[in-house]
């Protein structure tokens, strides 16, 4: 099994690092409000939204941006601090994967919002699971442990700090 390390795309659009131009925390949306599960235009069910709500509708992709890696970043302090009052040890490590993994801006935000470390990556977690579980099949790896390994072997995760 071929064992190289892939790092983590990281270009962000420019709109992407405008956001942190904007102000912060300006507009805040719930990302699991049902209007978000498949609305025909996103900007808009952001603007319903905001307005809904009475919060400043974004005006520019910057602000847009902006409330969503803030929403997103806010959503995960949510759900950690609710897993934090189960788990019997202190959640000190976030792991973002999937396509959130590849945005600085995002997972910058969430290591402030959380004050935690945040890892990201893999990208394509998914895939990989299912690449481990035909080397499985196929005996080329025993059990998740080392299906574990081989993929940490693999990838190479960035690190985020919160900023204090």
């Amino acid at each position: 099994m071929v064992r190289q390390r892939h790092p983590p795309a990281t270009d962000n659009p420019p709109w992407a690092d405008n956001a942190l131009k904007e102000a912060p925390k300006r507009s805040i949306i719930n990302p699991d409000d049902p209007c978000f599960a498949a609305p025909k235009s996103m900007l808009a069910a952001i603007r319903t939204y905001c307005e809904t709500h009475g919060q400043p509708v974004p005006e520019t992709p910057a602000q847009t941006c902006r409330c969503i890696f803030d929403s997103l970043a806010l959503r995960y302090k949510t759900i950690c601090s609710w897993l934090q009052e189960f788990a019997p040890f202190r959640i000190d490590t976030l792991h973002i994967i999937g396509g959130g993994c590849v945005n600085e801006v995002l997972d910058q935000l969430t290591a402030d919002a959380l004050g935690i470390r945040v890892l990201a990556g893999p990208q394509e977690a998914t895939a990989l699971g299912n690449i481990m579980l035909q080397a499985k099949a196929n005996g080329e790896v025993k059990d998740r442990w080392e299906m574990r390994k081989v993929i940490a072997n693999s990838i190479e995760l960035k690190e985020y700090n919160p900023n204090k």
